[in-house]
């Protein structure tokens, strides 16, 4: 319970209930094949996170035979955002090293807030590129 909110208020919506409510408005506005792209990004997600870590999980490399899309990434950054934060007022921004996220409103309203931010997801997208060239050089090694 937040500092704003009583006892009696009624709880609003869980994040996951947004984010199915947001998917079902999906449905009559997206091209039906980018619809479907989009629920099997969403329902390997969950499925994923569903079950335990094991070795004999498949490798993380494995490729969904998808197509994403422009519009299949940015809802995808749009139900990912109300997942995470449980706000629907998502904006979705150029992070400056040729990617995209997902901020709240008042992030995105907010050009210094907006700036460190965006310069932290560049940072750790660095970071990531460092470590994915690490382990492809310790796999190619081990062949």
């Amino acid at each position: 319970m937040s500092d704003h909110d009583s006892p009696t208020d009624t709880p609003g919506p869980k994040a996951h209930e947004l984010a199915r409510f947001y998917l079902d408005t999906l449905e009559d506005v997206m091209d039906p094949k980018e619809y479907s792209d989009l629920r099997a990004l969403i329902f390997t997600l969950i499925e994923a996170m569903s079950e335990p870590i094991d070795p004999a999980d498949p490798d993380p490399e494995r490729r969904l035979d998808i197509d994403m899309t422009p519009a299949v990434h940015d809802e995808w950054l749009t139900i990912m955002g109300i997942l995470g934060s449980g706000r629907m007022d998502q904006t979705i921004i150029e992070v400056g090293d040729s990617s995209r996220t997902v901020v709240v409103s008042e992030t995105a309203a907010d050009p210094q807030a907006l700036a460190a931010y965006c310069a932290q997801v560049r940072e750790r997208n660095r970071i990531r590129e460092e470590e994915r060239a690490i382990l492809k050089g310790i796999d190619a090694g081990s062949i």
